[in-house]
């Protein structure tokens, strides 16, 4: 998997997205769509469930402020999503 630091990707001589790309683009679009799917997909059924049980989360979700170790690990998880959107686009790991 590459570094996804966006500066690792400035190549001025290249134009950012040629022809060839397209296939990438699709598949990175494709990939970052499935996740996002499965995270709400599975967010709105942790509600639901917890909803059900008589613990209503929602207001607490929306007004949770993070700790500095949770937002690290926030930070972390957010990264690795960037870099795998990355790749697909890129076609690094791809079949």
């Amino acid at each position: 998997m590459i570094d996804a630091d966006p500066k690792s990707y400035n190549h001025p001589e290249r134009r950012t997205l040629t022809e060839a790309d397209s296939g990438h683009l699709a598949a990175g679009l494709i990939a970052l769509t499935r996740e996002v799917w499965v995270l709400a997909d599975r967010m709105a059924v942790t509600e639901e469930v917890l909803a059900r049980r008589g613990i209503d989360i929602r207001a607490e979700i929306d007004a949770f402020q993070p700790d500095a170790e949770f937002q690290a690990r926030l930070n972390a998880m957010g990264q690795r999503l960037v870099a795998q959107v990355v790749n697909a686009v890129g076609g690094i790991g791809a079949d």
